[in-house]
């Protein structure tokens, strides 16, 4: 198996894991009582830390899954490429 296919699997499933947790941050605070009751920005730690995960922290997220899958997509395509001149 190609390793660019390796890869793709490899970036799939810690992408899905760090896309799950920007999105579901305040369940931390849910499970974990002690982080509340704290301020950031003049606002409790567990409503604004969870809404600039979700926004923020899931912008850049998803920037840089496009960017390594865009490079991964060309990787693939050169690979397939080269083996159908082969064959």
């Amino acid at each position: 198996m190609n390793s660019a296919y390796k890869k793709e699997i490899r970036y799939t499933l810690i992408f899905s894991v760090l896309l799950l947790i920007c999105g579901h941050l305040g369940l931390f605070f849910v499970a974990f009582p002690s982080l509340q009751n704290h301020m950031v920005f003049g606002f409790p730690s567990q409503y604004i830390i969870p809404v600039l995960m979700g926004w923020l922290g899931l912008m850049v997220v998803v920037w840089f899954q496009a960017k390594l899958s865009n490079d991964l997509d060309d990787e693939i395509e050169e690979y397939s490429g080269s083996t159908e001149n082969v064959g």
